[in-house]
């Protein structure tokens, strides 16, 4: 899966080598020509990084971090800027911009500055959830301001703790997490659950979102560690369980399975 990137740069001039080098790295590079476009853009479309180019004719990059600080979005974002604006670069970094290169920039730097953002956060970069609250995964649609999961525009009937469980996968796409983690954080949602009962829940989510769940895609387990949710499950291959540094293991629907036969 290629990993999509938006770069706003106004003159095609100064983006074009450093666009190539990107998409040699089986990276989707989307240009914008300017901060109101990327603005406008994010209200429905995500990427996994912004490369931002400071001096835009219509924003200064600063300004633009600030409008997306503001509308909620949390996506990694590195500045491109001139090589003397030391101020910019300081207001930049403090507005949450996650890395600063200054020009001339060398494409093969700014490519492994790329990788280094989005090594550092895998939460951030690929995350399903829009600024409006909803996440889109396949023919379902998640809201989570409504507590409501819709296939092909139905609901579908879901217990609470199911839907707990959904939106915190959901908010943690491709990150590990361990049942500890998992039955931590459904508590703090007024969800308790130990190992046992969180494998049966993990085995009911499975039932209504995996096309085939004794071959799950979307909610992955991940052997000795806990689950992975994989937001592309639905629409591409397994995980490279490689780069988790982890192996894929038996699903835990058919543990689930047993339980229940003894529940």
């Amino acid at each position: 899966m290629k990993t999509r990137i938006f770069f706003v740069e106004a003159n095609p001039a100064i983006h074009g080598n450093l666009r190539d080098v990107l998409e040699s790295r089986y990276m989707d590079v989307h240009t914008l020509s300017s901060g109101r476009a990327l603005i406008g853009r994010m209200q429905h479309d995500v990427p996994a990084l912004i490369v931002l180019r400071d001096g835009l004719p219509d924003m200064r990059a600063s300004a633009v971090l600030r409008e997306l600080e503001q509308a909620g979005h949390d996506t990694p974002v590195i500045v491109i800027g001139d090589t003397l604006d030391s101020v910019e670069l300081i207001v930049c970094l403090e507005l949450g911009a996650d890395d600063y290169v200054r020009m001339p920039c060398n494409p093969r730097e700014l490519l492994s500055r790329v990788e280094n953002v989005l090594r550092r956060a895998p939460h951030k970069s690929n995350s399903p959830v829009s600024a409006t609250g909803r996440c889109e995964i396949g023919n379902f649609v998640i809201d989570f301001r409504a507590r409501m999961l819709t296939r092909d525009g139905v609901p579908v009937a879901m217990h609470s703790s199911t839907f707990a469980l959904l939106r915190l996968f959901a908010e943690h796409p491709l990150e590990v997490l361990s049942r500890r983690i998992i039955a931590d954080k459904l508590r703090g949602a007024g969800e308790g659950h130990c190992d046992r009962s969180l494998d049966v829940l993990v085995c009911r989510l499975r039932r209504i979102v995996e096309p085939d769940p004794s071959t799950p895609r979307l909610i992955q387990t991940i052997r000795g560690r806990g689950y992975v949710f994989t937001p592309s499950g639905l629409s591409a291959g397994a995980i490279d369980f490689e780069e988790l540094d982890v192996m894929p293991s038996e699903p835990a629907w058919k543990r689930a399975e047993a339980v229940n036969s003894y529940a």
